[in-house]
């Protein structure tokens, strides 16, 4: 019986029909900043201050717009010094809040009613306003952000450049396993899990970071990533120019599935940079925020730089 219940979790097919894109880009700043404004609208009234979408522009369209897609659990302030820099190097700046981020109560049951539908709306709706505030666009993000940035990349072809920061595909200690932690996901009831079952709510972390995770919430992570998995093995790219950075000390992702992706690009023809932060940096998984307690992010932000830098002048 146990035999048959794991074969079922490998072998129940995974529908990723929905997960296209619907691009509807805006046509100038002034309805950019229309759409941004209409999303700030429809915000919970418990999201903290801090917490709210970033969008810092320089009271025009400009030539490069940057997305930056926060991780799992956590919020825009994540990126509240990284998106100043990019401001300050001329680029228009949008950071969107995913649905059930970013909450008052860090120990908040409402993480588990985040959908695939949310994921793929926040992911279409952020380069639509982009597209508006610039002529180019580039999208950035970490962890689950990482995904929905490869997402973009695979699926928006208004995408100039993407960067991917240690994407969730997979979990290092079960690599390579995708489809039956979706399926597990998907029957099984919700679960409100511990980032650190042993520390909980002593775990030293940036405040806008929730303590818990949903078990459901999780495996929408994965079937996004599986969607973009799955397409790149068939077609390239939409993306002009990818960069996929991984942390050779994060036992939170695994880096093989990314490998694959990265393979899977690049035998379709796809221009992709790889790069590996070394051991010696001493990060675990989040190396964008500054409130980490193992933060390197002047020397992270330097490379992410100047490998926009490489790929600009190419």
């Amino acid at each position: 019986m146990c035999l048959a219940a794991v074969a079922a979790l490998f072998a129940r097919p995974i529908n990723l029909k929905d997960l296209r894109s619907r691009p509807d880009a805006c046509r100038d700043y002034r309805q950019g900043m229309y759409r941004f404004e209409q999303v700030c609208l429809g915000l919970d009234d418990d999201v903290i201050d801090d917490c709210r979408p970033i969008v810092l522009t320089h009271g025009k369209k400009t030539e490069k717009a940057v997305v930056l897609y926060h991780g799992y659990t956590n919020c825009p302030r994540q990126y509240e010094k990284l998106a100043l820099m990019f401001f300050e190097r001329g680029y228009n700046v949008y950071v969107p809040l995913i649905p059930y981020h970013g909450l008052k109560d860090r120990e908040t049951g409402e993480i588990g009613r985040l959908t695939l539908k949310d994921l793929r709306e926040v992911c279409d709706s952020s380069v639509d306003i982009a597209k508006g505030l610039s002529e180019k666009v580039t999208v950035l993000g970490l962890s689950l952000g990482g995904i929905m940035a490869a997402w973009d990349a695979q699926f928006r072809s208004d995408v100039d450049t993407a960067v991917i920061l240690v994407p969730s595909f997979a979990w290092y200690y079960l690599p390579r396993t995708v489809r039956p932690l979706i399926n597990f996901s998907r029957l099984m009831p919700d679960m409100l899990l511990w980032w650190d079952p042993v520390k909980k709510t002593e775990r030293e972390a940036p405040y806008s970071m929730y303590y818990k995770f949903s078990s459901r919430g999780m495996g929408h992570a994965l079937t996004m990533g599986l969607s973009v998995i799955r397409a790149a093995r068939k077609e390239a790219p939409a993306c002009k120019d990818i960069i996929v950075m991984t942390n050779a000390l994060d036992v939170a992702v695994d880096e093989r599935t990314t490998r694959d992706l990265v393979r899977s690009w690049k035998a379709r023809g796809a221009r992709v940079r790889f790069y590996q932060f070394p051991k010696e940096m001493k990060m675990e998984h989040d190396v964008i925020d500054p409130l980490q307690p193992y933060e390197k992010t002047d020397r992270v932000y330097q490379t992410i730089f100047e490998h926009l830098e490489e790929t600009s002048e190419e």
